[in-house]
């Protein structure tokens, strides 16, 4: 059973999550808050909760994003799933960033409300679809990504099958290539991403390739 806390101000929202949560059977309202203060005020029952449904800008005297900094700092806090009618993508990104694991908008709740929950619950981050081409478009490429643009075709395929843990004789069955060739592929991204050895190459790649994996669970979850 996913025991869920859900915070808003507005009463009519709540009583309508309610009502969509009302007919998954592994989901249980443990609590509710309508304000900041009042969240505050019911702490354990969101120490309790598994997942914690929040709104994040609140028309009382504190905002969600404030609410959501002060339980990050708790030892133990439970998931927390933005609900919110702003679909900034830079917005959605500082509140993944703080450590919210969801961002779903009150347009698309009915939807996908009960699919977050579970996906959070599990650990896993869950973002509105109807958001999240946008969130990852939009997002600055890092210093990191900006070099990886420039490796030629073949280095990145060199270093997706050494993140995939292939070895040098498997990646020249692979790509038709001598071990010389792969040698010198490798020598050239360990220069470009200004790594040291082969083994800190290796780990580049499989470090790599894991979020590379983990972006396809994510729009996988969509589908």
């Amino acid at each position: 059973m996913i025991s869920v806390m859900l915070v808003d101000d507005h009463a009519i929202i709540r009583e309508g999550m309610k009502v969509l949560l009302a007919s998954d059977p592994e989901i249980s309202i443990i609590g509710e808050a309508g304000s900041v203060k009042q969240a505050v005020a019911n702490m354990d029952l969101i120490r309790a909760s598994n997942v914690l449904v929040l709104d994040m800008f609140l028309e009382t005297e504190s905002s969600g994003l404030g609410l959501l900094k002060q339980l990050l700092h708790e030892e133990q806090h439970p998931a927390i799933l933005i609900v919110s009618m702003f679909t900034n993508a830079a917005l959605v990104r500082q509140c993944l960033g703080l450590g919210a694991k969801g961002y779903v908008t009150k347009g698309d709740a009915s939807d996908y409300l009960a699919k977050a929950i579970h996906t959070v619950s599990e650990g896993n981050t869950f973002i509105s679809p109807t958001i999240l081409a946008s969130v990852m478009l939009e997002e600055p490429p890092s210093q990191e990504d900006q070099v990886l643009e420039l490796l030629t075709h073949r280095e990145q395929d060199i270093l997706e099958l050494l993140g995939k843990g292939y070895t040098t004789r498997r990646m020249c069955e692979q790509l038709g290539i001598s071990t010389s060739t792969v040698g010198t592929h490798m020598e050239n991204l360990k220069y470009k991403l200004h790594l040291q050895d082969k083994n800190s190459l290796i780990r580049f790649a499989i470090k790599r390739e894991e979020e590379r994996e983990q972006k396809k669970r994510l729009f996988s979850t969509y589908r």
